[in-house]
Order: structure tokens, then sequence, then C-alpha cells
């Protein structure tokens, strides 16, 4: 049995940069996607090249901080200051609940298809250009649209790169149950979440299936996150998780290996 085990947000701020690490070192995280638009992200970059364990991608971002491209080219995407709409203002100019991560249920979507790709391809891009190579996947961030969808299936082919999604799909990965993310999740919500507990609940699920994937949210708490993301608290409880010796335990008892999109390759 195997478990691919993801944590998000790679790159976000230095706390949940320096959290991710943590939990590659002492904890079970083997595969990250690196935010390539935030101030975090050159630094959270020059660290790639001392964690051979873990594969890197790249998350595509389009609800926080600016863009890569010049806001002049994807205007639609952009608030009058340059600053990507965040996700709730899109959901609520879309007038969708805020639970949902695929937003299908609009007269239009919100993300022209043509100023997408070019903002997408700028990220590939931008971490080639810091990382000097391709990242080893390709995964969306906090919310999908068809278009945005389209257009990082389209920029990971184009790259050669695979799109998580599709590759989960293509080598029948199950997804372990997330019983600890809901949303809306309020701060007080996130502070009374044991994730441990939970996940030790939840794990015996990958026994079942040859190929398994968890995705979390792990990281240090500071201050940066507040501005930029509604999960903030419960990143620290998804990294106390990540380098759970219960967790360790139990997938060295049932001799489940860590594995990467790379294994794949």
């Amino acid at each position: 049995m195997k478990l691919l085990f993801q944590s998000d947000d790679y790159g976000l701020t230095d706390g949940i940069t320096d959290g991710i690490l943590k939990g590659i070192r002492d904890g079970v995280i083997r595969n990250t996607g690196l935010f390539v638009n935030m101030p975090a992200s050159e630094r959270a970059a020059s660290f790639i090249a001392q964690y051979p364990q873990c594969c890197f991608g790249l998350d595509i971002n389009l609800v926080a901080g600016r863009p890569v491209s010049d806001p002049n080219h994807v205007p639609d995407l952009v608030k009058p200051d340059g600053a990507f709409y965040t996700s709730g203002e899109i959901r609520a100019r879309a007038g969708t609940q805020p639970g949902k991560s695929m937003i299908e249920e609009m007269p239009e979507d919100p993300y022209p298809m043509d100023q997408t790709l070019a903002e997408v391809r700028a990220q590939m891009n931008r971490f080639i250009a810091l990382t000097g190579h391709r990242p080893g996947y390709i995964h969306p961030h906090s919310l999908m649209t068809p278009n945005t969808e389209a257009a990082i299936r389209a920029v990971g082919a184009e790259f050669e790169v695979p799109y998580s999604m599709d590759f989960y799909k293509a080598h029948g990965f199950h997804s372990v149950t997330n019983t600890w993310n809901p949303k809306p999740f309020p701060f007080q919500t996130q502070l009374d979440t044991d994730v441990e507990r939970e996940v030790l609940q939840v794990i015996p699920e990958v026994l079942e299936f040859e190929n398994n994937v968890l995705v979390c949210h792990a990281g240090f708490v500071d201050a940066d996150i507040f501005e930029h993301s509604t999960y903030t608290f419960i990143r620290a409880r998804d990294l106390q998780m990540a380098c759970s010796w219960r967790l360790h335990r139990w997938l060295e008892e049932h001799k489940i290996e860590l594995i990467t999109y790379q294994d794949f390759a």
C-alpha cells in the first residue's frame, strides 16, 4: 500500500514555508506545491534543493497576493489595486456556497480563459526561473472553475508536468477522507480540532487501496497568514499531525510506503 502525503501552500508565507520544511524533515510530508507569486516565494524556492526526498510541485494561486503577469494584462483577475480577487470575493460574485471548491453553477466564468491561461503559464515559467527545473506536478489552490481547470490542464500538458487531479484518476488514487477541514472554518473551531486524532481514525482506509493520497495544509502560524487565508491555526494542527509519532508508527507497522508524484514518472 502506498500513500502520497501532500501539504499545499509552500511559500505562501515564511511561517508556512518553515512549517512545511519541518514536516518534511521530521514528519511524513513528501509532496508540496510552491506558490511563486508571494513575498515568501523566492526564499521558499531557495530551500528546495536541500530536500531531495520531497517532490516540489507548483500550486497555481489566483486568489492571494498579486499576479506574476502584469496586472494590466489580466485585468479581470485583479482588483483596481492590482491584487487578485480573494476566493471569498469570487464566490460572493458567483453567488455560490463557501464550501465548494469547484464553481460551476454561474452565468459566466469569472476567470476569462485567455487571461487565466496567460497567468498560469507565467506562474509555471516563474517556478522554472526560481528553481532551474520544472515542477513535479501542478495543482490548483482554493477554488476552481471550468476555465481555471482547463488552463491548468493545458499548461501542465504544454510543459509535460502532471496535473494532480488527472494524475489521481489515472493511477486510481483513493483520497483519504478529510473530516477536519470544513468551509467556512471559524477560528475557534480550528482551535478545537484535533487533526492527529481525526487522521488516526480515518487512515486505516489506506489498507483497502493500492494508491492513496492525503492532502493537508501544514505550517507555522505567522501574522502574514491572516492576510491571505481563512485557514490559520489549523495549519499548526496539520503540522502536528504530519509529525506525529503515532501516525509514523502506524504507517511503519502496516508497511505503508510514502511516495511522490515522481515515483510514477
